[in-house]
């Protein structure tokens, strides 16, 4: 389910569909049917489109309702801190921890947990 390599974890997501999306006060949770949740306090940067391509384009976050329903292509958590998602919709969901107060969590109870948290971060399966 999670394969590590030098620079990051591969989070075995793909084809797992999201079911609700939020957006408390400054930040984003996203909980997919296998029981995964993803939280993030802080900026998300949402794409139609990978955000490094020529011609992708930013959604505002509000617009994080067009996930539900689509499924995981693609689940990556570096150990520098960020996160990008994409979606079978071509959506991407990027978080980026250049920021030392952001807190990004991706967890799958009894199964694992990744989290950003002021700096440092954490994988336990």
């Amino acid at each position: 389910m999670i394969e590590e390599h030098d620079d990051r974890w591969v989070i075995g997501l793909l084809g797992t569909a999201v079911v609700a999306v939020d957006l408390p006060q400054g930040g984003l949770t996203v909980a997919l049917a296998d029981g995964t949740v993803l939280t993030v306090s802080g900026p998300v940067l949402l794409t139609d489109g990978p955000a490094s391509a020529p011609g992708a384009v930013p959604l505002p976050l509000g617009e994080a309702h067009l996930l539900i329903g689509a499924t995981v292509r693609s689940a990556v958590a570096f150990k520098n801190g960020s996160l990008r998602l994409v979606f079978g919709t071509g959506h991407h969901l990027n978080v980026r921890a250049t920021e030392p107060a952001r807190r990004i969590r991706l967890r799958k109870p009894r199964a694992y947990c990744w989290s950003w948290d002021q700096g440092t971060g954490t994988m336990r399966a």
